[in-house]
């Protein structure tokens, strides 16, 4: 395009050829840069010998990691056992968080030759990838051991899991990376790295599956069921008087809800009931209305609805929502709810 955009000839002299002279070897360059050539003696040997001992640096560490990690999976398939022992746990999974420390902080000591920066960057993600899985992995399992509400340790366990799986795909990229330079500059005296996997399927890091193992995990049996959120039909505005919510509810003759009710026990429940009751405070008798749930599953939500509630205009109406407990349920605070609404 350049030679296309010529100037008008105001004279018949001949150019000077040094312009194209350097375009050329502009041009030149550029290509050998480009194409990874040597372009005489301009090219920049990697040395094969800087490649050979990071190699071996790096190599003990690598065994070291998948040597911890089949540690960490024999303490995680041993739980059942080892819960009883809630401290002598904790000691081992501090030892592995520990060990996965040490071995960040040797990768870091290690200089990476050229060719091999980002193949490095990406052992030291890795790594700290285990650490930080490792560490709280730990924290988060011990706690679980005490909790009567599964679901946020189960969550948080799952992250911790797929932290770790995440490190398996980190590495396969370094070990992948390592390989094709070795490869590249035909170094063969150098045993190829091993693989390193820590969690080899990833539907161990599900929640359900983290979820389900806890539940077997805790072994005593947890009963406990729960009012959760409520919604109104017709919708209203919700302010706050003197410390309490109000609802500020449109103009109607007849209130529908849903109830959420949660299982946030361990143990399936049988013949839920659950009971709507709408008073006012000038006509504290109350309209009653009662539902059966057949069966609802540890961690299970299920909705319940109620039709065909009248609210009274001009004074505070009071909405009253109540699970009866289980048997063996001892933490009775959260099954029931109070709405306090006006109508207009």
């Amino acid at each position: 395009m350049y030679a296309q955009m010529r100037g008008p000839k105001f004279s018949r002299r001949r150019r000077n050829p040094a312009p194209a002279i350097i375009v050329a070897i502009v041009v030149l360059i550029l290509g050998c840069w480009l194409f990874n050539l040597t372009c005489g003696k301009g090219g920049k040997e990697v040395s094969t010998s800087a490649l050979t001992e990071y190699v071996n640096r790096v190599r003990p560490i690598i065994d070291t990691s998948t040597s911890v990690g089949s540690s960490w999976n024999a303490i995680r398939s041993s739980l059942p056992q080892l819960v009883a022992d809630p401290d002598g746990l904790n000691q081992q999974l501090t030892g592995i968080e520990q060990s996965c420390l040490d071995m960040l902080e040797q990768a870091k000591g290690i200089e990476a030759p050229e060719g091999l920066e980002n193949a490095h960057t990406a052992l030291l993600i890795c790594l700290e990838q285990r650490y930080r899985g490792s560490k709280t992995f730990r924290s988060d399992l011990v706690n679980s051991l005490e909790a009567v509400d599964l679901d946020v340790y189960a969550r948080s366990l799952s992250e911790d899991l797929q932290e770790l799986m995440y490190s398996d795909g980190t590495y396969r990229f370094f070990r992948r990376a390592v390989t094709e330079v070795l490869e590249k500059n035909n170094i063969q005296e150098v045993a190829p790295l091993t693989d390193s996997i820590w969690l080899a399927d990833w539907d161990n890091a599900s929640y359900e599956s983290v979820k389900a193992f806890l539940t077997s995990l805790k072994g005593t049996e947890i009963h406990g069921l729960a009012v959760g959120a409520v919604s109104l039909n017709p919708e209203g505005q919700v302010e706050e008087i003197g410390g309490e919510d109000i609802h500020r509810l449109p103009e109607t003759e007849t209130l529908s809800l849903t109830v959420n009710v949660e299982n946030q026990g361990n143990r399936a429940e049988k013949d839920v009931v659950v009971t709507v009751s709408l008073y006012t405070e000038r006509n504290p008798a109350p309209t009653r209305q009662e539902q059966t749930i057949a069966t609802i599953n540890p961690g299970e939500t299920l909705q319940v609805s109620f039709q065909g509630l009248s609210p009274t205009s001009g004074v505070r109406n009071i909405l009253e929502i109540k699970v009866n407990p289980v048997p063996q349920e001892t933490f009775l605070d959260n099954n029931q709810k109070l709405i306090y609404f006006t109508i207009g």
